[in-house]
């Protein structure tokens, strides 16, 4: 049985086609491969690399063992450094407040670090520990020195302090206070749930601890009219201080 030759021309035009795009197909996956191996070389290659790591405002952060922990460092593929996994890893660090961490392409790391540093001292059920003006903990010693004022909350748990109003208003009030007050200022909670205070040798008697940056200016402004010594100084309503001279 003999096959009709324009049928036999068409089998074999169809072969051919077939055979030229697998060939094709082929030649396309080489391509995209070495293509693919060269991008990869290049992003792995020491020009796309990190070789400076840039950092401000590093004081007492462990902000250098944890860039090397998390690898971000010299030598490091600069696609490897996740800007948002450095950061994360960053800030379980108390003394860090905030960090931004930036690829500056081809190889430099910008590293921008703002610290929490100790304002105060604070009592809690816990015990005494330096705290930062947003209630957090820092690392320091277990007994306070005379280098910082005190704020006594010996009934608040210390797992509550960094929410706690009380310890947010008594650190917003030595905040507000002029530096030269701050040395030897003592404030503690009362039965009554008031605020008082020693502030320059005088007893203050702060209230709830609400408006405690604008008690604190009143202060500052009442205590430069030098009131007689032994006086108690009144700062509930911080627009109206008082006065009571010694009996």
């Amino acid at each position: 049985m003999s096959i009709d030759p324009r049928l036999k021309e068409r089998r074999r035009v169809v072969a051919e086609d077939r055979a030229r795009r697998k060939v094709s197909r082929l030649l396309k996956l080489m391509v995209a491969i070495v293509i693919g191996g060269l991008v990869a070389w290049v992003l792995l290659s020491p020009w796309l690399s990190v070789s400076e790591v840039a950092t401000t405002g590093v004081v007492s952060s462990d902000t250098y063992q944890t860039l090397t922990e998390v690898g971000a460092v010299a030598g490091t593929p600069m696609i490897f450094v996740q800007p948002g996994r450095v950061e994360a890893a960053l800030l379980t660090d108390p003394f860090v407040g905030s960090a931004s961490v930036v690829r500056d392409w081809p190889d430099r790391l910008i590293v921008q670090i703002e610290e929490r540093t100790a304002l105060a001292w604070v009592e809690t059920a816990d015990g005494w520990a330096h705290r930062a003006v947003d209630g957090v903990a820092l690392p320091s010693p277990e007994s306070p020195d005379d280098a910082l004022a005190w704020v006594q909350l010996p009934d608040l748990p210390g797992g509550d302090a960094e929410a706690s109003r009380d310890v947010l208003g008594g650190l917003a009030f030595v905040q507000a206070l002029p530096e030269s007050l701050r040395i030897g200022t003592t404030i503690k909670m009362r039965v009554n749930g008031e605020f008082w205070g020693t502030v320059s040798g005088y007893e203050v008697r702060l209230g709830r601890g609400v408006e405690m940056e604008a008690k604190a200016r009143s202060l500052a402004a009442l205590l430069a009219e030098k009131p007689p010594r032994g006086s108690i100084l009144t700062l509930i309503a911080p627009a109206h201080p008082a006065v009571t001279p010694p009996s």
